[in-house]
């Protein structure tokens, strides 16, 4: 691509200010943005979701890389539940009046399904900018996964009832948009053998290729790192430490580490459990101190949608991972190649066991899972080959 990127511009409509990256959504938005903006791409950039405002600071980062920033409230009241359109939708009603900096786009990037109502903009009806769609979750699998995670049955409805909403949905979906990108392998090849006529592509989450931290053998403790406030995240932390804590406790040197940002919510059900050689960080600043100290990575979710990016952040980090099958769903990783994996409770157990007194094996998984991802998750390049595939935005 040339100067500027042949001048494309590109708006990105996404759920939540994309800096810092602390959990998953905006790792994967903030590595996109980077990732265009280094390809010459003008980018536009609409923030519909949390209330709270940015920082200085965060916005002073962000306007490095996105010519132009508006915001536009997410506005969550109990008649919008009533109506046929998801929630995660119709709170972000706002969409369809929000100001957008030029009317020239060439592109307009969906981040995930709940930004539809851009589509019912005015400028964007009068635009010829091709609609894309992120796909970070099947939302309907993902629903359905969190309705089975939580114990409260109000959530379970609810929960539920979204789901029903994003299918019905998605056949509207289906008539506006012109590509979907893909974050999961998995749930790509499924969407094109069903839609065979629409564009598709699988774009995985982007990493810091080139930065892949070294096998750290002296570390001796068990990290799980992930959204602290979401049910999936909750019940597999529960599961492993009822299951699997208690029988690692024979292991002298033996931590389990738990961290991740709770969104200012109490970690009360965490107080039922013997938190013996339990270490807990709530929202930490950072996460390279808490990646350094470990020696392997799990992930033992039950139930979720799409890529669990703790996964791949784990392996960037230097840590070699075992996973449940839903852990490491649509990364193309490979047991016993790549990683391990388990979801019985023996198995997992074992494995990890056995991981945990085996050095050689956790330094083979990690450069093994590492080339991996150096050979098969070049965001970048895989953006400039669709840009450039595009010859009417050249």
């Amino acid at each position: 691509m040339s100067e500027r990127g042949n001048e494309l511009k590109i708006l990105i409509v996404c759920s939540d200010f994309p800096y810092p990256a602390n959990h998953g959504g905006r790792v994967d938005t903030w590595g996109r943005i980077k990732a265009l903006h280094a390809l010459g791409v003008h980018l536009d950039l609409v923030v519909c979701g949390n209330p709270q405002q940015p920082t200085p600071e965060e916005l002073d980062m962000v306007r490095q890389y996105a010519d132009r920033i508006a915001f536009a409230e997410a506005k969550g009241r109990l008649p919008q539940l009533l109506r046929w359109l998801p929630y995660q939708v119709e709170k972000r009603e706002t969409l369809r009046t929000v100001h957008l900096g030029r009317e020239d786009y060439n592109f307009i990037l969906l981040e995930g399904d709940a930004m539809y109502a851009i589509v019912d903009n005015p400028a964007v009806m009068r635009m010829k900018a091709k609609l894309v769609l992120r796909v970070h979750n099947d939302e309907v699998t993902y629903f359905q996964a969190l309705a089975r995670s939580t114990g409260k049955w109000m959530h379970k409805v609810y929960y539920y009832l979204e789901s029903l909403k994003f299918k019905w949905l998605q056949g509207r979906i289906l008539k506006r948009i012109d590509t979907y990108m893909f974050i999961s392998s998995k749930e790509h090849e499924k969407f094109a053998a069903l839609h065979p006529e629409k564009r598709s592509l699988f774009l995985p989450p982007p990493v810091q290729l080139e930065q892949m931290a070294a096998y750290r053998p002296e570390t001796r403790k068990v990290v799980f790192i992930g959204s602290l406030f979401m049910p999936n995240n909750r019940e597999a932390i529960e599961w492993y430490l009822h299951h699997i804590h208690p029988r690692m406790l024979h292991h002298e040197e033996y931590r389990f580490v738990i961290a991740g940002n709770s969104r200012g919510q109490r970690l009360t059900w965490l107080d039922k459990f013997d938190l013996d050689r339990v270490e807990v960080y709530d929202t930490p600043e950072s996460l390279d101190d808490i990646y350094d100290s470990g020696c392997l990575f799990v992930n033992p979710m039950r139930n979720g949608a799409g890529v669990k990016l703790k996964t791949i952040e784990a392996i960037q980090y230097g840590l070699p991972v075992l996973s449940t099958s839903i852990g490491c769903e649509g990364t193309g990783l490979q047991d016993g190649v790549h990683i391990l994996i388990a979801d019985e409770l023996q198995l997992f157990y074992e494995k990890l066991s056995g991981l945990y007194e085996n050095p050689a094996m956790r330094k083979r998984l990690l450069a093994e899972s590492q080339q991996f991802i150096r050979a098969q998750y070049d965001h970048q390049g895989l953006l400039r080959d669709f840009l450039v595939s595009d010859t009417n935005a050249i």
